[in-house]
């Protein structure tokens, strides 16, 4: 399952940033976020929208993991982890007919 620190890992390499604590400035989040991501949580909404945006894609799709990462229930979680999947799927179907 694809987490928000691959999204983070993704921001920084797309902009080059030497450090996380300037891919998080970027996108106003703090160095407290970056601990909550790497121990695998989710984000809020707007943290998930300012990623996406600077990243370029689709919001529902950082949304749509964050939302699984907080699921209490497994059925919701898997309800998510598709709409996430379906959203990654379109967006590597749209670079592969750009390109």
């Amino acid at each position: 399952m694809k987490t928000i620190t691959n999204y983070i890992e993704e921001l920084k390499a797309m902009y080059g940033f030497n450090s996380y604590y300037k891919t998080m400035a970027y996108i106003g989040m703090t160095n407290q976020g970056w601990c909550k991501i790497k121990a695998g949580g989710g984000i809020s909404d707007k943290n998930a929208l300012r990623l996406a945006q600077a990243l370029k894609i689709d919001p529902i799709e950082i949304m749509a993991i964050s939302n699984a990462l907080k699921a209490k229930n497994n059925e919701i979680k898997m309800v998510w982890l598709k709409l996430a999947k379906e959203k990654e799927v379109e967006r590597k179907k749209a670079q592969e007919k750009n390109s």
